[in-house]
């Protein structure tokens, strides 16, 4: 636990900040239904499928904590680091699919009220998602040929 001790504070924080965002989204939900009133309805149903597209999130954050356990024991370059980051990349393509289909969804229910700023917002969110996707797969990449100079140099001393 040398440094990791920061990065382990941030993924805390992390998860504090999902708590507050999901109670501060009930809160906006409530303030939108009474400001749009002809789609009061998709309230409870938009809010239920905000709340389920952050599991992969915290499924994500689970998968971090075990890599940094893992490098906690000196096993960064292992399979089972290259397993976690598979996992995550896995995680952040659902994200990906998830958003695109909300983003979707969102624009055919708000179609009348044309808002532009909702669907501004879901495709930076998108852009961000198929980033962080490159991202773990260039990590995965690179702990994998980290793994196998691992074990060549292993089997050479």
């Amino acid at each position: 636990m040398r440094q990791t001790w920061f990065l382990r504070l941030l993924l805390v924080l992390l998860v504090a900040v999902i708590l507050a965002a999901g109670g501060l989204l009930y809160i906006v939900s409530l303030d939108l239904a009474a400001t749009y009133p002809e789609v009061a309805h998709l309230r409870l149903p938009l809010y239920g499928a905000m709340l389920a597209g952050l599991a992969p999130v915290v499924v994500a954050i689970k998968a971090v904590f075990d890599i940094l356990a893992l490098i906690d024991q000196g096993e960064a370059f292992s399979p089972c680091t290259v397993t976690l980051l598979r996992r995550l990349r896995m995680l952040v393509a659902v994200m990906a699919v998830y958003l695109t289909l909300g983003t979707v969804g969102v624009w055919i229910a708000l179609l009348p009220l044309q808002s532009p700023s909702i669907l501004l917002g879901w495709f930076a969110g998108e852009v961000i998602l198929l980033f962080l996707l490159t991202l773990g797969a260039l990590f995965e990449r690179l702990f994998t040929a980290a793994l196998e100079l691992r074990q060549d140099n292993e089997l050479t001393v």
